[in-house]
């Protein structure tokens, strides 16, 4: 219950008068309460979306497949079944993502997968999270944007962009990034020192013990995730009007009121892409606070007053 994610939704429900009962700690689901209207929470799921919408949202080859459906841009996707297979959806695509179905924080994925050898790694590393479907996805150029809703309207978006570090000069890049590593003030917000990392650099023409130069910047990951050394930045004022209106759209094709939708925005070649969507998406800094005013409106529409 102390982790960002919960706080920035339980620091506004206290300064609203809003009662919070604490029902499991650790996973953690709890309940806020208001004028006789009582609500179930996890993160910024609530028990107002059903387990059937639930499950298409955050199973990922589902939702690609819906989305597919509804005639929204998503890349191409398959479910591995055997290498022949997947090296047959690799030859098509040149280069694929390889990802645990499920899973959250970019954990167990590889972009930018090119060769059969990139490719039985990729599969091995996805398979290290049991009762996961692997899935095998066209890798698409673009910068990461995420869209938030609340009640279906728009409420932030931010845009994620890959872990890189700056040379001095005098430092590998294995101590730059535990140098990064070591000043992040939020300890899930660091990049992984594996091999997926590895990879990445040497697709770069770099490895672990290269020295850059001093003010180079160098990409030390390609998934753009938060919890991969990723940063963050606000873009709600600024983000496509086009993005606004098929993020908004699809919040209503899943029917889930409280919402992320992920893009991959290609700029250059004006094509944008859905890669994944979250029902239960974690309401945190820097967007955190406005996204939890809104998810608090609502759910309890009567304490808006008390925090105007």
């Amino acid at each position: 219950m102390d982790t960002i994610y919960t706080t920035t939704i339980t620091d506004e429900a206290r300064r609203r008068g809003i009662a919070i009962r604490v029902i499991d700690y650790d996973t953690p689901i709890f309940e806020l309460s208001h004028g006789g209207r009582r609500v179930r929470c996890y993160n910024s799921l609530t028990d107002k979306v059903g387990a059937v919408t639930y499950e298409i949202a955050q199973d990922k080859h589902l939702a690609n497949q819906f989305l597919r459906q509804n005639g929204i841009s998503v890349p191409d996707q398959a479910v591995y079944r055997n290498p022949r297979q997947a090296e047959r959806f690799l030859r098509k695509h040149g280069a694929i993502v390889v990802k645990p179905n499920k899973e959250w924080g970019a954990r167990g994925v590889a972009v930018a997968i090119k060769t059969p050898w990139q490719l039985r790694q990729a599969v091995r590393d996805a398979a290290k999270y049991p009762d996961e479907k692997i899935l095998l996805e066209q890798c698409v150029e673009g910068v990461d944007h995420r869209l938030i809703m609340v009640d279906y309207r728009f409420v932030a978006a931010i845009e994620r962009t890959p872990a890189r570090v700056v040379g001095n000069g005098k430092d590998d890049i294995r101590t730059l990034i535990r140098k990064k590593n070591a000043d992040a003030e939020d300890p899930s917000n660091k990049v992984p020192l594996d091999n997926e990392t590895r990879r990445n650099l040497a697709s770069f023409g770099l490895s672990y013990g290269a020295v850059p130069r001093k003010g180079r910047r160098v990409q030390v990951r390609r998934t753009s995730n938060y919890h991969t050394g990723g940063t963050i930045r606000i873009i709600t004022e600024s983000v496509d009007r086009e993005l606004v209106k098929y993020a908004e759209k699809i919040a209503r094709l899943f029917q889930v009121p409280v919402f992320g939708v992920d893009f991959l925005v290609n700029r250059r070649a004006r094509k944008w892409w859905v890669i994944e969507t979250s029902a239960d998406l974690a309401i945190s800094p820097p967007e955190g606070e406005e996204v939890a005013r809104h998810f608090l409106d609502y759910l309890f529409p009567a304490t808006k007053r008390n925090r105007e």
